[in-house]
């Protein structure tokens, strides 16, 4: 039986959140510190320009001791904000200077809640930490089908570096993707740094704001 690639992208999200899904709480703990650690010692430290980060929701790949970390190191970050490009205004990204400024009840992911005077230019950020339900090893993304990861990528600096935050068993050989589909240049998961073959550029994707 044939599928069309958007049929195979949706078997693989179902088969990987329900493995996610069954992850205990203390398993998702552990594997946040993990990524968190490799995160500050392999990538961040030379980092001169500011980070953007998600905010984790569910039993997505925790960040929120991640971004205390960074914070307390200097490091400027910038969390995505979802409701402005829900209402219509285009995607943003927002500074923000600790995680309680961020909202969370009633709010599917949670948001910064001080965005005035602290939207920052996308083209300017250097890293990127993106979630996702599944990547590979060329470093393809498979998201939640929304699209938001990579209309915002699109908009990233030739230069700028897009990290994947995963479990293991969310690494797999091969995933359908399509052209508007942005790659990631590393993924690191709990037991390893992944770092794909081709070195991934971001023109011509086609997304607009």
């Amino acid at each position: 039986m044939s599928y069309t690639i958007s049929q195979e992208k949706q078997l693989i999200r179902e088969r990987v959140r329900a493995l996610r899904q069954s992850l205990a709480p203390e398993e998702v703990h552990e594997a946040g510190e993990a990524v968190s650690r490799i995160i500050r010692s392999r990538f961040i430290a030379a980092d001169t320009a500011a980070v953007c980060v998600y905010a984790n929701t569910g039993k997505e790949i925790p960040t929120e001791g991640l971004m205390r970390a960074l914070l307390a190191e200097g490091v400027r970050l910038a969390v995505p904000d979802w409701e402005a490009w829900k209402q219509g205004a285009g995607l943003k990204v927002v500074t923000i200077e600790n995680t309680d400024e961020l909202i969370r009840e009633g709010r599917v992911v949670p948001q910064p809640g001080v965005t005035e005077g602290r939207v920052f230019p996308i083209e300017k950020l250097g890293t990127f930490l993106v979630p996702g339900i599944a990547f590979d090893c060329k470093g393809n993304r498979l998201g939640m089908g929304g699209g938001y990861f990579d209309r915002l990528l699109s908009h990233a600096s030739s230069t700028a570096t897009f990290i994947g935050l995963a479990y293991d068993f969310q690494v797999v050989t091969h995933l359908p993707s399509e052209t508007h589909d942005i790659p990631v240049h590393e993924v690191v998961t709990p037991g390893s740094i992944q770092v794909p073959k081709v070195d991934h550029k971001q023109e011509g994707k086609g997304y607009g704001s």
